[in-house]
């Protein structure tokens, strides 16, 4: 039962089942979404967008495993850094995230870095689990990886040791650390307060659009008035695909007191979801209009300066990557490089004719020892 006298049907299939809707108790055609589902929606794609933009704003050559340049950057994306090792019993090379190995002997040196590390599967088990398995066994790699003990290196090495190939790992940043230079945190948790309030200014430009139709208050005695009045206030969506057109009301509101409320421009909404985009493309070193784009017409100069200092925040990214594939080169001579997009720097850097990268199935892109690499080191 619901309110007193009230009938109410526990089972929702059996409102299904009569033609309901289980939540407003009306007929399925009247029956309303959930009004935070939009937002939900509209956040989905925008993360979709930001991974994308983080995947694709640069280019990995030579990576010495079965992964292409968009994983590694996705799972930088999700982990904030990994480590690139070689595996000599398993003979593969991996790109993993890794946990701190040992506090025997001091956990990090006088920087505050990891001294040895140790590499663990990318999300949790190499192999599924079956339903009802209690106890999960470890695969022959997650065995080895559990007892594995890397020597981390910092800078290129002059001279290689034989024992360096195989105890040594390079680790891959996202961004320069802060205060605490061992851990940082992911790109896609970074932004994603950036993305909810993205995602909030659709609806609510829906939302001011709709009150801009001169929706009305209706006032009913009961419920029965109150579930007509919501059939014809959808009939009058259906028709004007708008919104609501009456609200029904129970209480002892007046009807001028809600249309008194102002509504926003529709086009502050999106200028406001512009500004929003363009400080999020900025933190990624990605050209854009600025924080705040004039209505009028704007002069080249003008645009430059809104654009902001974002070479600094691209020089960073870039900068700590290629770092990171000069010391894995002066170890293994793998010629492993990293180049900023041709959409982002917009030029030619590989001189085929169009400004974006090409993908022709080859990655060698640089040739392994001659610019990058030092002599090769035969693993």
């Amino acid at each position: 039962m619901g309110r007193k006298g009230e009938p109410k049907l526990l089972d929702p299939r059996i409102a299904l089942a009569i033609g309901l809707d289980p939540k407003t108790m009306l007929p399925v055609k009247y029956g309303t979404s959930d009004p935070v589902q939009l937002k939900t929606n509209i956040k989905r794609a925008l993360r979709i967008m930001d991974e994308q933009d983080a995947v694709n704003k640069g280019k990995w050559y030579n990576i010495p495993t079965n992964i292409t340049s968009q994983d590694l950057e996705r799972m930088l994306y999700y982990k904030y850094q990994l480590c690139l090792f070689y595996a000599k019993e398993l003979q593969e090379w991996y790109i993993l995230p890794f946990t701190l190995a040992s506090k025997d002997d001091g956990a990090l040196d006088l920087y505050g870095r990891y001294k040895y590390i140790k590499p663990i599967p990318w999300v949790g088990s190499a192999t599924e689990e079956k339903k009802g398995e209690k106890k999960h066994n470890p695969t022959p790699i997650e065995a080895y990886l559990s007892n594995l003990r890397l020597r981390v290196v910092y800078a290129p090495l002059v001279e290689v040791k034989p024992e360096d190939l195989y105890e040594c790992a390079v680790i891959i940043q996202d961004y320069t650390p802060q205060l605490d230079n061992k851990n940082g945190e992911p790109r896609f948790s970074i932004n994603d307060c950036i993305i909810d309030v993205m995602s909030e200014i659709i609806p609510m430009m829906r939302t001011s659009m709709m009150l801009s139709t001169g929706i009305k208050g209706v006032r009913v005695n009961d419920e029965d008035q109150k579930a007509e009045v919501i059939a014809g206030s959808y009939q009058i969506m259906n028709a004007a695909l708008t919104g609501i057109g009456w609200i029904p009301i129970t209480s002892s509101i007046e009807f001028q007191e809600l249309t008194q409320t102002a509504t926003g421009k529709i086009e502050d909404y999106m200028l406001a979801l512009q500004s929003l985009d363009n400080f999020r493309l900025s933190m990624y070193g990605i050209d854009n209009g600025g924080l705040f784009e004039k209505k009028a017409h704007t002069l080249q100069s003008e645009a430059d300066v809104n654009g902001g200092p974002v070479g600094l925040v691209q020089q960073d990214y870039i900068s700590i990557r290629q770092n990171a594939c000069t010391i894995a080169n002066s170890i293994w001579g793998l010629g492993l490089w990293y180049e900023p997009s041709e959409t982002i720097t917009k030029a030619d850097m590989n001189g085929d004719g169009v400004m974006y990268d090409r993908n022709d199935g080859d990655t060698s892109g640089y040739d392994a020892g001659d610019t990058y690499g030092g002599e090769d080191n035969e693993v």
